[in-house]
């Protein structure tokens, strides 16, 4: 899959994550595939088609709504994320949305994307096989009367009110209901008249909804992410000098590596970039908020932590170095070439170091020309 790269541009969280996109669209294509198959003689069954056409869609409605209520919530999205399918790159995307604090929002967001996708592919599949085949639709109850069911499908089918042709009726409730010891059918004719108003739920419950949905979570991520952008701007313009004055001690940086040491790229920092530096530990260590592993795990040997040089140091980044000893390395890229850290960014990690005594920051070489990170 395509690594994804968090900018520092709010519209780069609007946009749609393609893992999300493509099992939205796998799961849209085989329900439909497989409700609208039939049984052996062809018929679709009209309640199956409302399963996965009006129920899964407005249900999954639901619980991506829910979700923005609840301090976590489950979605579509949430759930794909905890698949073992992300590169490096995209879990680092997906770690930086919970720290900027909009990862509920952002996954609402994939969510409605998710069913848009499930809708589209299931619409293409109906459209296809309705002037491919002759889909018989039949509907088949125990319990259930025409006269019964019919105001619950009027319920259903009330956004579409001028739409005669889709709207059901007593009558053609009463000629497409199907009875396994009937074999014999008369006016077969009307088996197919349920087209319209599958078509039509489908857009109002699957498109429709999730589209308005969809436009809502946009506006929402953007609107979040040009706060945050407008907040840090405000912070970057007060002098940085000041906030290192006599009341802030510094750590030393250190110019030399333990002759032992364990590598720990705790920022997810890409592959090409970690080659570039000098570095040969003796092993690596799979910890971070990048992992599913433990961030208070105490280790005999010191580390040497990769952090992103311009990104603040985290409260999860401290507890585990309670436990631990070492150097931190921030580390500065762009377009992919190593470029040194800005002074700024690096007081920044020598006053966070100086709080404790078996830490502090290494460089590679004195800092010359300095350039913005990515």
């Amino acid at each position: 899959m395509q690594p994804v790269v968090l900018s520092n541009q709010p519209n780069t969280l609007t946009k749609l994550s393609l893992p999300i996109i493509i099992l939205g669209c796998i799961l849209g294509l085989f329900l439909s595939i497989a409700v609208l198959s039939g049984d052996a003689e062809g018929r679709v069954n009209l309640f199956y088609l409302l399963l996965v056409y009006l129920f899964i869609p407005v249900l999954g409605a639901l619980i991506s709504v829910g979700s923005l209520l609840g301090n976590k919530g489950v979605n579509f999205a949430r759930l794909v994320s905890d698949l073992p399918i992300w590169s490096s790159s995209q879990r680092a995307y997906l770690a930086k949305i919970r720290q900027i604090r909009v990862e509920k929002q952002w996954f609402f967001l994939q969510s409605q994307a998710a069913a848009l996708a499930y809708a589209t592919a299931s619409l293409i599949t109906f459209l296809l096989l309705l002037l491919a085949t002759d889909i018989n639709f039949v509907w088949r109850s125990t319990v259930l009367t025409a006269e019964q069911l019919l105001p619950v499908l009027k319920v259903v089918a009330s956004p579409w009110w001028f739409w005669e042709d889709a709207q059901p009726t007593a009558e053609l409730l009463r000629l497409t209901q199907d009875s396994r010891l009937n074999a014999s059918y008369t006016n077969t004719g009307s088996f197919g008249q349920w087209w319209a108003f599958v078509l039509a739920t489908q857009v109002v419950y699957s498109f429709l909804l999730r589209g308005l949905l969809l436009l809502f979570a946009k506006w929402w991520v953007k609107k979040l992410t040009n706060s945050e952008s407008k907040n840090t701007s405000s912070l970057k313009t007060k002098p940085i000098v000041n906030k290192f004055s006599e009341n802030h001690k510094l750590s030393d940086i250190s110019r030399s590596l333990p002759a032992e040491y364990a590598l720990i790229n705790w920022a997810g920092l890409p592959d090409d970039i970690v080659s570039q530096l000098a570095l040969h530990p003796n092993q690596i260590l799979e910890v971070g908020p990048l992992t599913n592993n433990h961030t208070e795990a105490a280790f005999d040997i010191r580390q040497i932590i990769l952090v992103k040089a311009w990104e603040p140091p985290m409260g999860e980044l401290q507890d585990f170095m309670k436990h631990n000893k070492g150097l931190l390395y921030p580390v500065n890229y762009k377009h992919n070439k190593l470029v040194p850290a800005l002074p700024n960014h690096l007081e920044e990690w020598q006053r966070f170091t100086a709080e404790m005594s078996d830490w502090g920051v290494y460089q590679e070489r004195e800092t010359g020309e300095h350039n913005n990170g990515e």
